[in-house]
């Protein structure tokens, strides 16, 4: 049987659009309290207002997760007024297409402190408040990008591979607390997604019937939902046109 995520408190980052967007709206339908993270103040309040009348507390936090005092001051806020954390869904993340010999530090560090150490200190925190109450749960969004190599999205690759690894490694110390870790790996979702993307690249996206960020809500719903001796370790989620 099921479990209901009603009165819940879930902190969704890259809240403000996409995959994020998308999961807000299905946790405020199913009664799940909300903290939105993201860096526009006025996209997150647009949201907020929206899922208000679903009759749920949602508080929005604008904050750039690359910076560790403002991971520490989101869930500060979520402390203060919640007191408890439910979900972690660590959704936030940049993709900036380049080849390796076209790149920089400052765009390679730039991906990797949100995709990466971002969410592992969004991880960190959520799980010292998960950990004394002996329940919760963290979603972690990787992508097909972390199983294949691609051309072009080299640091992405690397940033979504290792949110794998961390995935599992953290799986298994954190079954004693009884809190369960799934991570999702989206195929060609229809966001706004990717950065610098050539003609190629958004032709054949263009081209293909994509995913909806409404799809990988779903997944993670699903994720969230099963009974306690249920855990969902890893869902890989492609269109049905994609190959790889």
């Amino acid at each position: 049987m099921m479990q209901s995520i009603k009165g819940q408190v879930a902190l969704i980052t890259g809240a403000s659009k996409g995959i994020g967007l998308a999961t807000a709206e299905k946790f405020a339908n199913e009664g799940a309290n909300l903290v939105l993270v993201a860096r526009s103040k006025e996209l997150l309040n647009n949201v907020t207002e929206k899922l208000t009348t679903y009759g749920v507390n949602v508080i929005n936090v604008p904050a750039d997760l690359t910076k560790p005092e403002e991971v520490e001051r989101v869930f500060k806020v979520l402390k203060d007024y919640f007191q408890r954390l439910d979900i972690l869904v660590n959704n936030a993340g940049r993709g900036i297409f380049n080849y390796i010999e076209n790149g920089s530090p400052k765009e390679w560090k730039e991906v990797i402190d949100l995709n990466l150490t971002g969410l592992i200190y969004c991880t960190h925190l959520a799980v010292k408040m998960m950990i004394p109450r002996r329940s919760g749960h963290i979603v972690n969004i990787s992508s097909v990008a972390g199983r294949v190599g691609i051309p072009g999205w080299s640091v992405y690759c690397a940033t979504k591979w290792a949110v794998i690894g961390f995935s599992e490694s953290i799986r298994k110390e954190l079954i004693k607390y009884n809190i369960r870790v799934t991570v999702i790996e989206p195929g060609v979702v229809a966001t706004e997604w990717g950065e610098n993307m050539p003609e190629e690249w958004i032709k054949s996206r263009g081209a293909m019937k994509a995913l909806k960020a409404h799809d990988i809500a779903e997944a993670i719903y699903y994720a969230v939902t099963q009974p306690e001796h249920v855990s969902v370790n890893e869902l890989l989620i492609r269109p049905s046109e994609q190959e790889r």
